[in-house]
């Protein structure tokens, strides 16, 4: 006689929201080409950029448990390159 296997029920979590917080306004060109490479290095890999309706600035907006981080990674690029043109605000 074969026994009957038991057919274990897991459950699954469901997704988690994630909540994304604005922190400075940049244009697009500057998120493309550096702002989302600054924070990439400084270990920040929730980032994305929202775009306004009209034209192409937007904001900076970042995981609502990583801003703190954010912030601080970009405020350390401003004190080691001073001379650099302002990429946000």
């Amino acid at each position: 006689m074969k026994k009957k296997e038991e057919k274990k029920v897991v459950a699954i979590e469901a997704p988690k929201k994630v909540e994304f917080i604005n922190i400075f306004k940049t244009s697009y060109f500057y998120w493309r080409f550096w702002v989302k490479e600054i924070l990439i290095t400084g270990k920040i890999n929730k980032a994305r950029f929202v775009r306004n309706e009209v034209g192409y600035s937007g904001n900076i907006a970042v995981q609502k448990t990583e801003v703190d981080a954010a912030k601080k990674v970009l405020a350390d690029y401003k004190v080691k390159k001073p001379d650099t043109v302002d990429m946000w605000h």
